[in-house]
């Protein structure tokens, strides 16, 4: 039996099926299938992908409402890359909803996703949004 996945692991794997949908337009119950197909150990930590996922295609409004309010002028949503979006969209539905998630650690794994997904250079965007969303709790 191979080893268990982490709840890194397991936020990449979140990440991916929100950059998904937000590009493609695909149908999330396909995504979830497909990504147990493919990466069995998900099955892990479904519930948190689930939740994850879930909640950030349902409240994206909102979600995208609390990044508007923290980017700094001359900055709009639409400037914003769809890798960027996905994180900033995923990290603070967990700041906000998911309450064995601690902030600090949310914002950490963020920056990360960014690095590894994105231009390195956007990570201080990313933290810079996620710091002021913070303060304004």
């Amino acid at each position: 039996m191979g080893k268990r996945q982490t709840r890194s692991e397991a936020r990449i794997e979140a990440f991916k099926l929100i950059f998904q949908t937000e590009v493609n337009n695909d149908d999330i119950d396909f995504l979830f299938e497909h990504m147990l197909e493919e990466l069995p150990k998900c099955a892990d930590n479904i519930d948190y992908i689930k939740t994850a996922v879930l909640g950030v295609i349902n409240k994206k409004e909102e979600l995208d409402e609390e990044i508007k309010k923290n980017l700094t002028s001359g900055w709009k949503l639409e400037r914003i890359t769809k890798v960027s979006l996905a994180v900033l969209r995923l990290a603070i539905f967990e700041i906000k909803y998911i309450e064995d998630v601690p902030t600090n650690v949310a914002i950490n794994e963020a920056i990360e996703i960014e690095k590894k997904f994105d231009n390195p250079d956007n990570s201080a965007f990313v933290n810079g949004v996620l710091a002021g969303f913070v303060k304004s709790l």
